[in-house]
Formats: structure tokens, sequence, C-alpha cells
């Protein structure tokens, strides 16, 4: 079998491992919660602590497992240095919930919930459990168990859905019935802490399922080899912090320079972020390639005369990514249903995310080389300055011209990225990728989209506009069978 097809069919096994569980996720906390908080700054609020939480939880990570990536694929023991990661980063697990449940109460009144302190709480669990099962998934991924990894993954969906609607469905349902013993499950005034809380439960049964895993191995620490990953690993977390604060630090952000009341301002968050998550739709393949992408380029690594297999890699995303943007862009009339009416005010910002999004997947294929060949301080100079982007484009731009200050910060930090990843692996690591045809078809997208929104612009009927939009789909098909017959190829020789 080609290595292309390979990462294709390690890239359907692992996408569905992460898309399954996130279409899921993405029924309950975009359809159901859009429609069940129609007050915005409900959506607001959840996205504001989820944004502190992603950037947490890396540095609780402290990305051990792309170091367990680096280190086993190269090290005869995968046990030894499965034990040597986990071991420190369950003591960094331990030190941090203490800390936080010390310091509670400034935490939450420096976030804006001085009345809340239960979300400190909650989180600093939820943050904790996720931490200490990262290791296992990697080690999952990294022996070829898809199969186990889809389980905990869409364990850890449906057991946060269960929870989800038995608080906020089944339990008030039940209860109109007559069954009073279930209010003592309904103690808490405000609705969307039952959502927290059932991420809490979720993650808390999931590390107990997971504790044969971690404790699978006799345990041993080697101080040399521990410093070795986090010499290695330390740049990522910068790199990992930056990229977390590019795509989920839209909602802080606006809370704070939105230029109204904090209030205002997360309700304004919650509508953007409604279309944001529609975006993310692309982001879900771009996840996807990225699980399968990592592990596979270090186990090939090996070959150094093979780098071809990443241009054609590089040129095979940007076909599936423009096809995907394309297909979620002409079909947003029938898409924007899955949120509430109240949240579809900002869709006209869509083209600009799932550009942004397109950007964000070429960078990944870019950028894997520093990985590679252990220059990650290349990667870490690169997201910080991506951040720096988003940071002043938000600041000078969100109380002039509103929310869409976010999704231009995206799209500027995404394109930067992406092509600070390609010119520097030019110099330390020469990559032979396609550059003209992933512009080509780039181009062409826009274009497409471009001819889609005129006919928006021109009132053209519903049924008139979806029609037009097809042929245009077809067309974009047509220009890629018309010349990429030997990438196509490539998937079906073996």
């Amino acid at each position: 079998m080609s290595l292309l097809r390979q990462l294709a069919g390690e890239t359907v096994i692992y996408g569905m491992s992460h898309i399954m569980p996130r279409i899921l996720h993405y029924v309950v906390f975009t359809i159901y919660l859009t429609r069940s908080f129609p007050d915005t700054k409900d959506y607001g609020i959840y996205n504001d602590l989820y944004a502190y939480s992603s950037i947490i939880l890396i540095i609780l990570i402290c990305r051990m497992d792309t170091a367990f990536f680096r280190f086993s694929s190269r090290e005869d023991d995968k046990e030894f240095v499965f034990s040597t990661a986990l071991i420190p980063l369950v003591g960094l697990g331990l030190v941090f919930l203490i800390s936080l449940l010390f310091s509670k109460d400034l935490i939450a009144s420096f976030l804006g919930y001085p009345n809340q302190t239960h979300y400190v709480i909650w989180f600093g669990f939820i943050m904790v459990f996720d931490a200490f099962v990262a290791l296992p998934f990697a080690r999952f991924r990294m022996e070829n168990r898809p199969y186990r990894f889809l389980f905990f993954r869409l364990m850890n969906v449906g057991l946060t859905i269960f929870f989800v609607f038995f608080f906020l469905e089944l339990c008030p349902f039940l209860i109109n019935k007559g069954w009073s013993g279930l209010e003592r499950f309904l103690i808490l005034e405000n609705r969307l802490d039952y959502v927290f809380l059932a991420n809490l439960l979720a993650s808390g049964l999931i590390f107990i399922l997971m504790i044969p895993e971690l404790l699978r191995d006799k345990f041993s620490f080697n101080v040399d080899l521990w410093k070795k990953m986090m010499v290695y690993a330390l740049p990522l977390v910068i790199v990992g912090i930056a990229g977390s604060f590019n795509q989920t630090f839209g909602t802080p952000l606006q809370k704070y320079f939105l230029g109204d009341d904090v209030a205002a301002n997360l309700a304004n968050a919650g509508i953007y972020n409604a279309t944001l998550k529609i975006a993310l739709l692309l982001n879900l393949s771009v996840v996807a390639f990225n699980y399968a992408a990592e592990p596979f380029f270090f186990k090939n690594f090996a070959d150094r005369d093979n780098k071809e297999i990443y241009g054609l890699v590089a040129l095979a995303f940007t076909i599936l990514g423009c096809f995907i943007l394309l297909g979620i862009y002409l079909y947003i009339d029938i898409i924007q249903l899955i949120i509430g009416a109240n949240y579809r005010e900002a869709l006209y910002l869509l083209p600009i995310l799932l550009f942004a999004y397109l950007f964000l997947g070429l960078y990944y294929n870019f950028s894997i080389w520093y990985k590679l060949v252990d220059r990650t301080i290349i990667g870490t100079y690169i997201s910080l300055i991506g951040a720096s982007i988003t940071l002043l484009i938000s600041i000078l731009f969100l109380a002039k011209i509103g929310y869409a200050a976010s999704a231009w910060a995206a799209l500027a930090c995404y394109s930067f990225m992406a092509v600070a990843g390609l010119l520097t692996g030019r110099y330390y690591y020469p990559i032979p990728y396609p550059v003209k045809k992933i512009v080509m078809y780039i181009l062409v997208s826009a274009l497409i989209i471009a001819i889609s929104y005129f006919l928006e612009v021109q009132g053209v009927s519903l049924v008139i506009k979806l029609i037009i939009n097809t042929l245009l789909l077809i067309v974009f098909i047509g220009i890629v069978i018309g010349y990429e017959k030997e990438l196509i190829k490539q998937f079906w020789t073996d």
C-alpha cells in the first residue's frame, strides 16, 4: 500500500475517532445549546470558560503526548518513555489542583464570576482528569489502536450528552409527571451550570475507566530522558498555548474589548461563536488529519529520501479542505438551521473563518518539519508572532468594527503562520510542496464563493441559488479530476 493511501486510511480511522465524538458534541453544544439557551450571553459564558480551560490544559499536559511520539518512535522501550512522561504530568496536575482550591475565590473574581467559585473548582477537576488521560490516548494512536481510541472518545462525549439531557430535560420532565424525588438533582440555580457539571462527571468517569491503562506498565523514571523530553516539548507548549489562544480566546478578548459592558459583550460573543462553530466543521477535517499525520510522519521519518510524500499530502489536504469549505458556504442557507435563530447575525463572517481554518490546516502541513528535526523553537517563534497578530488586531479593532475583528484576526494569523511554516521549512528541511497548485485551488475556491455571494446580493431565489451553487461545486470537482489524475491514482496504488 502506498504511503499516501496509508495516511488516507489512518486519517479516515482517526477522523472517525475524532469527528464522530465531535459531531455528537456539536449536536449538544451548538445545535441544542443555541436553542435551549436563547439568551446569547449564556453561550458567551460557555465559550469564555472553555477558552481559559483549553490553554491551561495544554500547560498541564506539557505536550508530553507529542514528546511521547517523538521518543517512543526512536527508543526501544516505549513503556519506559510512557512512565517517564506520566509521572511528572501527574505531579503537576495534583499541585495545580491543590493551588486552585486554595485560590478559587481570587480566580473567580479575576474571571468576572465572583459568585460562581464552583466554576473554578469544577473546571480544575475537569482539566486535571483530561490531562491525566492524555498520554493513554496518545499511546492508542502510537500503537495503532484506533478503535480503543474511538471507544473512549465516544464514551466521554456520550456520558456528557447523557448527563446534560438528564439534568436539563429528563429530570424536569419526570418531576412534572410526579417524580418529586428527582428534585434533589436540580439544586443549582443556573441551568448553564448543569452543562459544566455534566462535563465534570463525564471526565471523572473516563479517568476512572482509564486507570487500568495508566497502571498497565510498571513505573520507571529516567531523569536524563525526561530532560530531553522537556527540552523537546517546552517550545511546543508555547506553540500550543499560542495556537489555543488564536483558536479559542476570541471570547475573552471580546468580553473585555468590544466596548460595551461585560454582559453585552458576552452576548455578542455568543453570536460570534455560533458562526465560528459552523466554520469548525472544516476544522474537524483539519484536526482529523493532524491526529493521523503526526504519528504517521514520525514513523516514516527514517525514509528521508521520500520527501515528496509530504508535498502530496499537503496538496491532497488542500483539495479536501477547499471541497469542505465550498460545501459549507454554498449550502449555508440550509446549514444555518443548525443554530438557533438568535445566533445567525454573524454568518456574513463565515467565508473569512473558513479560509482561516484552511490556512491553519496548511500550517499543520508546512510546519511538521520542525517536529521531525527537533527544531521546535522555530514553531514557538511562529506561534508567538501569530498570537501577537491576533492580540493586536483584536485590541485595535474590536471596539471599532465589532466581533468581525476576531474573524479578520484569525485569517491574518493563520495565513501568516502557514507562509512562515513554508518559508522556514525551505531553509531547514526543504520539501517540494506543489505551491502553485495549492494557491490555484485556494483562488478557485475564493472565486466560486465570490460568485455565490454575488448571487446572494442580487436577490436570486433560494432554489435557483442552490442549483447554481451545486453547479459551481461540480465545476470545482471537475477541475480537480482534470488536474490531479496522478494524485487520485496514488490512493489506489498498492
